[in-house]
Order: C-alpha cells, then structure tokens, then sequence
C-alpha cells in the first residue's frame, strides 16, 4: 500500500489564512472545483469546509468561495495528457495509480475500496490501512477481497467464489471468517463445509449484492476510494472525512494524497461504468471490423477511468435516467500530428454538438444537456480520411438531474 510523504512545497498554512483572505502557502496542488453547471473552478489550492468551497487561482489570484450546495466535485490533477508534468507523474507512478491495482484491498458492497493488508487479533482477523481503525470482515458488506498481492480476484455471479494461492478455484458460499475461510461448496453440498487456512487463500468474491454510493466520496492515492458524510480541506493541509462510513467519529489524511471528491454521489456516474455498443458508422463501406473500446487502467477520481475510442464509428451509452447532463474532455493521442477528425454528440438520434479535432486543436471539452436516456458520439473521418483517427475521453461523467 502506499502511503509514503510526498513534497510539493515545504513550510505550513496557518489554520486563519483561509478566513483572512490570503491564498495559503505550503503544501500547493493544482485542483478543479466542479459546479451544478459543470464548469470547471481552477483552484490553486482548494479549501473545503462545512458550507463553501474555496478555491485560490494562480498565484496572485483572489480566492473564489462558492456555496458547497452549488459544488458537485473536486478533481486534484491535469485533466488531459498534455497537461500532465513530471511531478505528477512520478506521483501517479509511486501511488501505483497509473496501472491496475495489485495490492491487497478489501472492495465493499457500496464501492468503497481500502487497501491494507489482513492481521489477527485473537481468532478474529481484522483489515488494517494506514488512516482507518482495524476494520472486520463483515460478510454481508463486503463484494471481493484480494490478500496476496498480484492476485487474480474472481468475479462472483451466481454463487461466492475463492482463489488458492496455488491458481485452485472454489465455489460455493463463505459462511465465515477467522483463522480460515469456511466454505459450504457448490459441488459437494450435503458435505461438511471446507476449512481453508487463509494463509492458503488468495482472494475471494461474494455474491452480495451491490449498493448504490451515498453521502460523499473521497478518492485518494493509492486506489484508495471511501465515504463519508463530509470532508473538509482545512488551512493545515489535511483533509477531515467527518462521519467515515466504515465507522469512526473522523479521520484526518495529509492534502497531498487527495484525488478527488463528489459531494452527492447519488448525483455522478462515470460514463466508463456503462456498457458501450459501437457500430460502424460511416465507416461501413470501409471498414470490416470495429475497433473495440479501450478503458484505461489504474485509479481515477470520481471512477472517471479515460475512454480510448478509434473511429471511425459510433458509440452509444444508455444512461440512468432521461434528462442528463455529460460533462467530457475530448483529447488526441500526444503523437497526433496528422489526424483529423470531426466528433459528433448526439441525444439519442439526434445530432446536438459537432466538433473539429486536429493537431492545432487537440482538446476539447464538451457539457451538453440530453432529452433522451442515450448519449451518442460518432468520430467521422476528416479530409486525410480513416487515419490517426483515437480520441480518448477523459473524466466523462454522467450528472443525473435533480429530484
């Protein structure tokens, strides 16, 4: 797990500075604040507390407060690859976010992630993680768990399932957790339940059903992903997560790990969560197969994994609900210096946006409200033709209307 210092600038923020105007000093990591009409708030840092978001511009800058009821997100990063700077991406690269996740974690029902690792107490094993109290494995809460770093963690369908650390494959239902996993399995039902030492035990996925995220949600480094009812961001650079839901009064983590935070998680879904259908397009005549689209690995705030898609063709999404507004940030591969392109936004079949990529114009981001339930995108190809013609979507998010 990673949870080593990071220095982005040295010296300390007094607690007052956010109070008396002056744009803190210290710790210093360029952030967006997302409003209800999904534009994007530079901030330069951010400070949170229970009823505003502040956030400072550039140095020199005058702070921007804004009503927290009126903030839907926070982002901590560059949004595209042109903007992303060595520093960050060593960052990225330490926390292991810029690939999939492989150390030990535990995933519960309602999304939220903890890396750690298991240990016992007593014959009741228990999940440690660098900021949280020792957490039990409480069966009905939890969706997958994953003990030995790098290992394959299954995808439980119909009934739970286990991986040895030997590749072996159990299935059946895990009645309990101590100094073994007990396991009632599917194959030998009227037999007596199967005892497995955990030192034997890779991982393991449940058949719990998945419950939709509330409250607020914290990403940080390190595939770190957790809830709570509030977070505040004070002038001592730590970020305050006031009622966890993994229990506990608080919990205080340093600013510098912060990711990202969506305030109503019931509002954003990530357009990478939602199944994909592509077709040919205009491409048809052209073009024999389609090019299947690509989601980036790693650790995104918001679940906001990059949407890699080459065209051309066209690809629809069917959203939650009717209604929606999508907010994206259209970019080229940085070695696009001859593609050409046009991406066209469509409400159901109904074109609403059309827009021009090319090396002069590489990125381009788009908030376009919807009538329908389906959000389309079609990438036809410019005068050079079907050449170089990817474009990555990133931090794509669906904002559901309000109730």
């Amino acid at each position: 797990m990673f949870a080593g210092p990071l220095f982005f600038g040295s010296g300390s923020t007094a607690s007052g500075a956010q109070d008396s105007g002056n744009r803190p000093t210290g710790v210093s990591i360029p952030a967006r604040i997302l409003d209800e009409e999904l534009q994007e708030i530079v901030a330069n840092p951010i400070r949170i507390d229970e009823t505003k978001v502040i956030g400072w511009d550039q140095p020199g800058g005058i702070p921007e407060p804004m009503p927290l009821v009126s903030a839907l997100a926070v982002v901590v990063g560059p949004s595209t690859d042109r903007a992303v700077t060595p520093v960050w991406r060593y960052v990225r690269e330490r926390a292991g976010d810029h690939e999939a996740m492989v150390a030990p974690y535990v995933r519960f029902t309602d999304g939220q992630i903890v890396p750690g690792n298991l240990t016992a107490e007593g014959d009741a094993p228990r999940w440690r993680n660098a900021w949280l109290h020792p957490l039990p494995l409480d069966l009905e809460r939890i969706r997958e768990v994953r003990l030995v770093e790098g290992a394959v963690v299954p995808v439980a369908t119909e009934a739970d399932e286990v991986v040895l650390v030997n590749g072996d494959r159990l299935r059946g239902l895990v009645d309990s957790i101590d100094t073994h996993l007990v396991l009632e399995r599917e194959d030998d039902p009227e037999g007596d339940p199967l005892r497995i030492p955990l030192d034997r035990v890779a991982s393991f996925a449940l058949v719990n059903p998945e419950d939709p995220p509330r409250g607020t949600i914290v990403w940080l480094l390190g595939g770190h992903r957790l809830g709570c009812e509030g977070v505040v961001v004070s002038g001592d650079n730590y970020v305050r997560l006031d009622a966890p839901t993994l229990g506990g009064e608080s919990i205080e983590i340093p600013y510098e790990f912060l990711r990202g935070v969506v305030f109503d998680a019931r509002r954003i879904t990530p357009l990478a969560a939602l199944p994909i259908t592509v077709e040919p397009g205009l491409a048809g005549p052209i073009r024999s197969w389609i090019p299947e689209p690509s989601i980036e690995p790693g650790n995104w705030a918001w679940n906001a994994a990059p949407i890699r898609l080459t065209g051309p063709l066209r690809a629809e999404w069917r959203l939650p609900v009717a209604g929606c507004r999508v907010a994206a940030t259209l970019e080229l591969p940085l070695d696009s210096d001859q593609g050409r392109l046009e991406a066209v936004i469509r409400d159901g079949g109904r074109e609403v946006r059309r827009i021009g990529l090319d090396a002069e114009n590489p990125v381009h981001r788009i908030v376009v409200s919807l009538e329908t339930d389906r959000l389309g995108l079609e990438i036809e190809m410019g005068a050079d033709g079907p050449f170089h013609d990817v474009v990555t979507l990133r931090e794509a998010i669906v904002v559901r209307p309000v109730d």
